[in-house]
């Protein structure tokens, strides 16, 4: 290493501490939640009800299916659609701790068939 290179640490001039956003003032669960159901407002109705049946309601992909008339492959299209609307709607949502809103337990995978024990 050579003495004239100049070190890769530099301070900032305040400015730049000035201009980054606060982050101390979080949402607070009240404010998310009506994040949430304005972006639930604002899908359309295919989208909000899937969503709703989906992931609301708990019923995944078969639930939208069973009511909405709509085969399993379509049911799953549609509920994703949704869900890629949400994302882009509360895209500006900054969650300093998303552990704290991340209250949904991953759901444990259904069993359609039983295993072959012969």
């Amino acid at each position: 290493m050579t003495a004239d290179r100049p070190p890769r640490l530099r301070p900032l001039p305040g400015a730049y501490a000035d201009a980054a956003p606060d982050r101390s003032a979080a949402l607070s669960d009240a404010a998310l939640l009506e994040l949430l159901e304005q972006a639930l407002a604002d899908l359309p109705r295919a989208e909000r009800a899937a969503a709703v049946v989906a992931y609301g309601l708990d019923e995944g992909t078969q639930g939208v299916a069973d009511d909405l008339g709509l085969s399993e492959p379509e049911a799953d299209a549609l509920t994703r659609s949704a869900v890629q609307l949400l994302r882009g709607a509360l895209a500006d949502v900054d969650l300093d701790e998303p552990q704290v809103h991340a209250r949904l337990e991953q759901r444990r995978r259904r069993r359609t068939s039983t295993p072959d024990t012969g």
